[in-house]
C-alpha cells in the first residue's frame, strides 16, 4: 500500500494511451503513393528520390497536403498514415509505434527526427515523451514503415518518423503566411497566426529561411466544485447497478463553475537557418529551432458523472489547496491547483555538403537538442485515499505530482555517399556518434497529511510507536517526515547517460536493367550508465508503520533502529555491440510500376534498471522467481536490446495515365526477446526484462483515383495483428501474458477515406476515419488475472471533417468543420480509487472554423 504512487503512475499513466489515436484528428489525404498530382521528393534512402521509385513502405506529407488536412501536429497524421500509432498519457509521456512495435518499458521502438537529428527518449520513469515539433513551415514529414536499423539506426526497431524542415532559399524568395479562427462546441475559441519568409540575402551565395509561428487551442473540459456523494437507488435503498459507463453510481451536483474550458493549451514556434555556399563545391547550413508548448490544465480528462455525452459538454471536478487557517491539516506548500505543463526545446544543427567529384558527395550533420519539460498531475484522490482512508477527497485537500524531462542529445554523422543517379551502382557510407542525456524526476507534494493524527493504512498515529510524544503520524508510519517546501512524500530522481558509435553502410547494384539488388548493414556500439535517487516517506525501505521502539532504545527520528534506508541505484552500467543488416530487391517493371522485397533486421538498444527496495518488494520478487543462486530476492541489474527480423513484399502502381494510384506492402516480422515490464504487485514497483517472442503481420494499403478532370477520391486501409508468439513467463514459470494475446490495447483495423472536387478557384472536400474496437487486453481481458468485467476494450468510432475554400492567386480561403457528427468515443475509462466514480477523456467536440493562407 505504502507505493500507490507508483500504481497511480501505472493505471492513470494508461488514462490516454488506451487509444493510439485518442487524440488525433480526422484523416484526411495523404501523399503516399496516392492522393497527389505532383511526384513528392523523399529521403527514406538517404538519398533524394521520387517517393514512387523508392522501394520502402513510405508515407510523405508535403507541405500543401499538411495544410489542406488542417495539420498541426503529428496526431493529425495518425489516422492518415496505415501502422502508426500513438497514444499520450496524463503524466505528459506519449508512446508513438509503427507496425505493432509497441512496448511502454525500456528503449522506444521507433525513431523520430528532425531533420537528422534523433529526438526520441526512452521510457525512463513515469513522464518521458517525445517532443514532437509542431506542423507549421515544413517541407514534409515521413513516415518510414518497418525497420530502418541500417540507416536510422538504434530505436528505429518498427519504422522512422522524419519532420523535414523547410531549405534556405538561395535564389527566389518565398513567403507562407497561415491565420485561423475557430470555435468548438461547448468550448472556447482557438485561433492561430504563423509567417514565413525564406530568400537570398547574397544572390547564389547566402540565402535563409525563418518562421515565427503561435497557436492557442481552447479548451472544452468545465472545472467545476461539486457535491458527490455515492448514488442509492430508491427502490432498494442500496447502491445501484452499474450501467455503462457509470455514471449513474455517483450524484454529482455542480456548485461552482471555477473555470470554463480549461484544459486549453498553446503552442509558441520559431527557427532561423542561414545556407552559405562559397564556391561551388561547398554548402554550410546553420540552424536554430525553439518550440515551447503549454498546457493550461489537463488533457482533456473529465467525470461521467457531470457530464452529458450526447451533447459532449464535459466537465471535471477540481480540488484547490484550502487556506492553512480554515482546517488545522493544511499546512502551505509551493504546488500548483492546476494540472499545466511546459514543454520547451532548443535544436541547434550545422549541415555540410562537399562534392568531392561530380558523382561523390560528403555531408557533415551536427546537431545539439536541449529540451525541459515539467507537468503536474492532480493527486489528491489518490492521497486521501492512501493517506486519510477519503474515498470523496474533503473541500481544501490538495496534492500534486510534478514530473520533469530533461534531453541533451549531441549528435554527428558523417555520410559519403554517390550521386550519380543513372549509374547502376549507387552506395552510402556514413559513420555515427551520439551523446544523449536524460534526465527524468518525479516529486510528490501535498497540503494535509503532515498533520493527519493517524494514518490508517500504514499504522501511524501522532505521538504513538516508536517516536512517542511529539511525533507525527508520518514519522510513525515512514520513520521520515515530509520534505522540502511541497511537503513531499515521494521524490526520485533519474540520470541516464547513452553514448552510440557506429558505422554504416548500403549499396545498390542494378544487376540488369530495372533489377536492382540492395544490402546494408549497420554495427553500432552502445554504452549506457544510469544514476538513480529516492528520496521521501514513500521511498524508505525501513519504514517502521508503527512498530514499537525496541526495548531499551530510545528511538529517534532520522537514526537508530529505524534510521531511513533508501535503495539508490548509481553507476550502473551496460554495453553491447549490435548488427543489423538489410537486404531488399527492387524490379521497375515500367515506369508506373515497382514491386520490391525487403527482409530487415532492427534493434532498440539494452539497458538498466534502477533498483527496487530490497526489503519491501524481496517477497513479490521471490514470488515470481526473481532470486540469486542463495536463494535470495534478486532483480536484474540490466536488460538486453530485443530485436526483429521483418520480411516485406510491396509494390507501387500506377494506372491509367496517373488516374489510378496503389501503394500496397503486406509484412510479417519477428520480434524477439522483448524489453517487458515487470510489475510488482505489492511493493508497486516495476523494472525491466527481457521477456518473451512476438510475431507482428499486416498489411497497409493506400489508393487514389481521379475517375473524372478535378474530381480525387482515396483512401487508405491498415492492418495489424501484434501478439505473443508463447506465454510470457518469469523465472519461476509465473506467466504474465498468454501465447496469442496481444501486445496492447490496439485496434487491428483503420480505414480512411476522402474526396476533393476542384471547380474553377473553388474547391470542397470531405474525409471520413473509421477505427474499430481495440482488442481484449488487460483488464478488459476476461483470461487475464487484472481482468474487470466493468470495463470495455476502446470502442470503434467513425469521424467526419469537410473543408471547403477558394484560391485567389497566393491566397487560399477556407472554411472547415471537424469532428461534424460530434462523436464522442470514450478513452481511458477507469475507476478512481473509490471505484464509483470514473473519468474518461474523448474527441474534441465539433469545432468550426476558418483559415487564411497566403504562399508566395
Amino acid at each position: 500500500m505504502r507505493k500507490l504512487i507508483l500504481l497511480a503512475g501505472a493505471s492513470l499513466g494508461a488514462f490516454s494511451a488506451g487509444s493510439a489515436a485518442a487524440q488525433t484528428a480526422a484523416p484526411n489525404d495523404t501523399d503516399t503513393a496516392a492522393n497527389r498530382t505532383d511526384t513528392i521528393v523523399v529521403t527514406a534512402t538517404r538519398r533524394a528520390e521520387s517517393i514512387e521509385r523508392t522501394p520502402v513502405s513510405v508515407s510523405a506529407f508535403g507541405t500543401e497536403t499538411l495544410e489542406a488536412v488542417g495539420a498541426k501536429q503529428i496526431d493529425d497524421l495518425v489516422s492518415l498514415t496505415p501502422g502508426l500509432e500513438l497514444g499520450r498519457t496524463l503524466t505528459g509521456s506519449n508512446n508513438i509505434s509503427i507496425r505493432g512495435i509497441a512496448s511502454g518499458a525500456g528503449a522506444g521502438t521507433t525513431g523520430v527526427y528532425i531533420d537528422d537529428t534523433p529526438i526520441q527518449v526512452r521510457n525512463l520513469g513515469y513522464g518521458a515523451g517525445t517532443a514532437f515539433p509542431e506542423i507549421f513551415d515544413l517541407e514534409r514529414v515521413e513516415v518510414l514503415r518497418g525497420p530502418q536499423g541500417t540507416l536510422f539506426g538504434a530505436g528505429s526497431e518498427g519504422g522512422t518518423v522524419r519532420f523535414i524542415q523547410t531549405a534556405p532559399e538561395m535564389y527566389d524568395w518565398s513567403a507562407y503566411g497561415r491565420a485561423e479562427i475557430s470555435t468548438t462546441h461547448n468550448g472556447d475559441e482557438s485561433y492561430e497566426a504563423g509567417a514565413a519568409i525564406g530568400g537570398p540575402i547574397v544572390p547564389g551565395v547566402l540565402g535563409f529561411r525563418g518562421h515565427v509561428y503561435y497557436r492557442k487551442d481552447g479548451g472544452y473540459v468545465d472545472a467545476v466544485r461539486a457535491d458527490v456523494t455515492p448514488a442509492v437507488d430508491p427502490a432498494t435503498g442500496n447502491p445501484p447497478a452499474p450501467e455503462y459507463p457509470y455514471a449513474n453510481l455517483v450524484d454529482f451536483n455542480t456548485t461552482e463553475v471555477l473555470r470554463k474550458d480549461t484544459n486549453s493549451s498553446n503552442a509558441l514556434t520559431a527557427r532561423l537557418a542561414l545556407e552559405f555556399r562559397p564556391n561551388d563545391w561547398l554548402s554550410i547550413s546553420p540552424s536554430v529551432s525553439y518550440q515551447r508548448l503549454r498546457r493550461d490544465d489537463g488533457l482533456g480528462a473529465f467525470w461521467l458523472a457531470g457530464s452529458d455525452l450526447d451533447d459532449a459538454d464535459y466537465v471535471r471536478r477540481v480540488n484547490f489547496q484550502g487556506a492553512p487557517g480554515s482546517n488545522p491539516l493544511f499546512t502551505q506548500v509551493d504546488i500548483p491547483d492546476l494540472e499545466a505543463s511546459e514543454d520547451t526545446f532548443w535544436l541547434y544543427a550545422v549541415d555540410a555538403e562537399i562534392d568531392l567529384s561530380d558523382t561523390v558527395q560528403l555531408i557533415s550533420s551536427t546537431s545539439y537538442f536541449d529540451r525541459e519539460s515539467e507537468t503536474f498531475l492532480d493527486f489528491t484522490v489518490i492521497d486521501a485515499f492512501q493517506y486519510a482512508f477519503e474515498f470523496f477527497v474533503p473541500e481544501g485537500y490538495k496534492s500534486m505530482s510534478a514530473y520533469g524531462v530533461a534531453q541533451e542529445n549531441f549528435v554527428q554523422e558523417i555520410r559519403l555517399q554517390s550521386t550519380d543517379t543513372s549509374s547502376r551502382f549507387n552506395w552510402v557510407l556514413g559513420g555515427f556518434y551520439s551523446r544523449n542525456k536524460q534526465g527524468s524526476t518525479q516529486n510528490i507534494g501535498n497540503n494535509f497529511v503532515s498533520n493527519l493524527p493517524v494514518l490508517p493504512l500504514f499504522g501511524g498515529v501522532a505521538g504513538g510507536q516508536p517516536f512517542g510524544p511529539g511525533s507525527s503520524a508520518v514519522e510513525n508510519a515512514f520513520g521520515t517526515p515530509l520534505l522540502g517546501p511541497k511537503n513531499s512524500s515521494y521524490i526520485e530522481n533519474r540520470d541516464l547517460t547513452e553514448k552510440q558509435l557506429a558505422g554504416f553502410g548500403q549499396v545498390e547494384y542494378e544487376v540488369i536493367e530495372d533489377l536492382t539488388l540492395i544490402a546494408g548493414v549497420r554495427v553500432a556500439k552502445n554504452d549506457l550508465e544510469l544514476d538513480a535517487t529516492f528520496r521521501g516517506p514513500l521511498n524508505n525501505d525501513n519504514a517502521p508503520y508503527g512498530a514499537p521502539c525496541p526495548a531499551g532504545e530510545t528511538c529517534v527520528v532520522g537514526s537508530g533502529t529505524f534510521a531511513p534506508v533508501y535503495v539508490d541505484t548509481s553507476g550502473f552500467k551496460n554495453s553491447e555491440t549490435a548488427i543489423t543488416p538489410k537486404f531488399g530487391i527492387s524490379w521497375q517493371a515500367t515506369q508506373d510500376h515497382l514491386f520490391y522485397g525487403t527482409i530487415a533486421k532492427g534493434f532498440r538498444p539494452a539497458g538498466v534498471n534502477a533498483r527496487v527496495p530490497a526489503k519491501f518488494c524481496g517477497p513479490d520478487l521471490a514470488n515470481i522467481g526473481y532470486v540469486d543462486g542463495q536463494g535470495n530476492a534478486s532483480q536484474p541489474a540490466v536488460y538486453g536490446s530485443d530485436s526483429v527480423w521483418s520480411y516485406e513484399a510491396g509494390s507501387k502502381n500506377r494506372f491509367a495515365n496517373g488516374r489510378v494510384n496503389i501503394d500496397l506492402s503486406a509484412y510479417y516480422i519477428d520480434w524477439s526477446n522483448i524489453q517487458n515490464s515487470v510489475f510488482l504487485p505489492t511493493c508497486l514497483y516495476a523494472f525491466v526484462d527481457n521477456l518473451g517472442d512476438a510475431t507482428s503481420k499486416g498489411i497497409d494499403l493506400a489508393i487514389d483515383l481521379e475517375p473524372v478532370d478535378d474530381l480525387r477520391i482515396g483512401g487508405t486501409v491498415g492492418y495489424n495483428s501484434t501478439t505473443y508468439q508463447d506465454d510470457v513467463i518469469t523465472p519461476d514459470g509465473t506467466v504474465l501474458g498468454a501465447a496469442g494475446t496481444p501486445i496492447g490495447e490496439t485496434r487491428p483495423w483503420r480505414f480512411s477515406l476522402y474526396g476533393q472536387y476542384d471547380f474553377d478557384r473553388f474547391y470542397g472536400r470531405a474525409d471520413v476515419a473509421h477505427l474499430t474496437s481495440a482488442r481484449e487486453y488487460g483488464e478488459t481481458d476476461p483470461a487475464s488475472p487484472q481482468f474487470d468485467p466493468l470495463l470495455r476494450p476502446l470502442e470503434s468510432y467513425t469521424t467526419v471533417n469537410l473543408r471547403g475554400g477558394a484560391k485567389f492567386d497566393e491566397l487560399d480561403v477556407s472554411i472547415f468543420v471537424e469532428n461534424l457528427t460530434n462523436a464522442t468515443p470514450l478513452f481511458g475509462l477507469d475507476a478512481q480509487f473509490n471505484n464509483v466514480v470514473y473519468t474518461a477523456s474523448s474527441l474534441r467536440p465539433r469545432t468550426v472554423g476558418l483559415t487564411v493562407a497566403y504562399r508566395y
